[in-house]
């Protein structure tokens, strides 16, 4: 199905609808597309080879580049990372891991997933197919959350209340490195709308007493407003981190690549997908960096103490965080994690229990905590 979107230029949003497919394996863009946009590309560490869902090669054979766009579909802004390939009649297809991601109207986050053979599949408009295969050992899930008995001892690793504490301050702390012909900024305040400030107001009052944010002198401000939920009448806070972020030096730590995991899987048949919670907001902010992501509210500024979305670092800083959290499972080759998502995949039901226990264990010793329903 194709839907309707916008890309963020500087002075204009630019309009066009893009190809929904549940087939395809990645989040793809022509190249002409992305010059067109004015996408700077970048070089992948390891070339990809592209087939068609027929078993045909891609035109494009492989995949070499990638782009990062920033674009909003209906009230929701979202920045991905596509792969550049030769898309047919198509400009960009937006394919499972984007659905898994931003769990849109079809749930397909599940607690077992199977993956194809080592290849990327790109059905640029061929027929339907389920780019999940059949044939692997499935657990049975309990739609309201509960926990099995092995995992009894860790029923307190699934409870929302223990999961509201704040962070303490780690290695890994967000940093907000500033170029050095930064220069601080004000903004405006947003007007809103009635039901707009009792959300506002919420947020600040949970936030406050959280010790995610606090009351702010900063030179320097971002707006905030409320963009849309997929759940009709459901308000996002939102803080616009544009200014900071194009002044903000990058960090270069990588995100896990989607074909590179998928590898790691093919001889697998047991697999447990978690999902943790309050995700950015488990990694402090660095003392001394908070004044410059503060924001600005008709009741005020108010700084983070905790990372939230939207600052530029925040998805290099959480992968590095997580990947350090868990190394030593990863390093063992039953673990993967890409941002706040973790899948362990065994053999045997009895291995399975035994790296779920460890890996909890580690979670429980991290202060970390899980989403029953996501598990």
């Amino acid at each position: 199905m194709h839907i309707p979107l916008s890309y963020n230029e500087e002075i204009e949003k630019v309009g066009t609808n893009v190809l929904l497919d549940s087939g395809a394996g990645g989040l793809f863009m022509s190249l002409e597309k992305a010059a067109k946009l004015g996408l700077k590309r970048m070089k992948l560490q390891h070339k990809i080879k592209v087939f068609n869902v027929n078993g045909t090669p891609n035109k494009t054979a492989w995949i070499t580049q990638s782009v990062t766009a920033t674009y909003i579909m209906r009230t929701k802004e979202m920045t991905d990372t596509f792969l550049i390939s030769g898309l047919g009649k198509e400009e960009v297809i937006l394919g499972l891991p984007w659905l898994r991601k931003y769990n849109s109207d079809v749930n397909w986050v599940t607690g077992q997933t199977t993956f194809p053979l080592q290849r990327i599949d790109i059905r640029a408009k061929l027929s339907t197919s389920q780019w999940l295969e059949h044939g692997t050992e499935r657990q049975n899930k309990d739609t309201q959350g509960t926990i099995p008995a092995y995992l009894s001892e860790y029923h307190a690793q699934f409870v929302d209340r223990e999961a509201e504490q704040f962070p303490v301050s780690q290695p890994y702390d967000h940093v907000i490195e500033l170029k050095p012909e930064f220069t601080p900024w004000d903004c405006k305040v947003y007007s809103l709308m009635a039901l707009e400030q009792t959300e506002l107001d919420q947020f600040l009052k949970e936030n406050l007493q959280k010790g995610y944010i606090r009351k702010s002198k900063s030179p320097m401000a971002s707006p905030f407003f409320f963009v849309g939920k997929k759940e009709k009448g459901k308000l996002r806070p939102t803080q616009n981190y544009r200014r900071l972020n194009h002044g903000t030096i990058k960090n270069a730590y990588p995100l896990p690549l989607i074909s590179d995991l998928i590898d790691r899987l093919k001889d697998t048949t047991i697999f447990l997908k978690l999902d943790l919670q309050n995700g950015y907001n488990n990694v402090h902010i660095k003392d001394g960096d908070q004044w410059k992501a503060t924001f600005k509210t008709n009741r005020g500024l108010f700084k983070p103490t905790v990372m939230f979305f939207r600052l530029m670092n925040s998805p290099a800083t959480f992968q590095a965080f997580m990947d350090n959290i868990l190394q030593d499972f990863m390093a063992e080759g039953w673990c993967l994690v890409y941002m706040d998502d973790i899948l362990i995949y065994s053999e045997s039901k009895e291995q399975h229990e035994v790296r779920t226990r460890r890996l909890l264990q580690q979670l429980k010793e991290q202060d970390l905590y899980l989403k029953p329903h996501k598990c």
